[in-house]
């Protein structure tokens, strides 16, 4: 009698090793990917809530609304809205600040970073409201844009986050 392995034994323990390699190289490529999602996903989320903090303060902080979408007004009662607003501070200085092709910025700053994401396209917007029966009430200013990882990857590792909110100024003065 001789001894060794058949050639249907070998071609078992061959297939059952293929099987098992296919299976541990998808876990181990699901993992990454999903990783990669997360990491998209928080750069997106902390752009945005940087980019919400500054305008936040940067409008509160603010003496009034001179202007939106380019077009000067002299209180927030017309309800108007557009992709930059003018505002002047406390000391009298003016400042802008615009949503242009894919950025959103303050003066010359961006307020995300412009390599890893940036702004959809059309959804950046800034409006203001007061009450028309009463000049002296405090505006509120909305900002709302939707923030977007840069990455021309897969549909499924893309990442994109909705942000807004609403900001009286705490320095309004008609």
């Amino acid at each position: 009698m001789k001894k060794g392995y058949t050639i249907i034994e070998l071609l078992a323990v061959v297939s059952i090793l293929v099987i098992l390699a296919g299976i541990i190289s998808g876990i181990l490529y699901s993992t990454l990917r999903g990783s990669a999602k997360t990491k998209i996903t928080t750069e997106v989320v902390q752009n945005g809530n940087y980019a919400i903090s500054v305008l936040t303060n940067l409008i509160s902080s603010s003496n009034s609304v001179t202007g939106i979408g380019g077009v000067e007004i002299q209180d927030c009662t017309a309800s108007p809205n557009g992709t930059s607003i003018s505002l002047k501070n406390i000391d009298g200085d003016k400042y802008t600040i615009s949503c242009s092709g894919n950025n959103i910025s303050s003066g010359s700053a961006s307020l995300i970073n412009t390599h890893q994401v940036q702004i959809r396209t059309n959804s950046c917007q800034f409006y203001c409201s007061q009450k028309a029966v009463d000049p002296y009430s405090i505006p509120i200013v909305g900002i709302e844009f939707v923030v977007e990882d840069k990455s021309t990857g897969l549909f499924e590792s893309k990442s994109s986050s909705f942000f807004k909110t609403s900001v009286s100024m705490r320095n309004y003065s008609p």
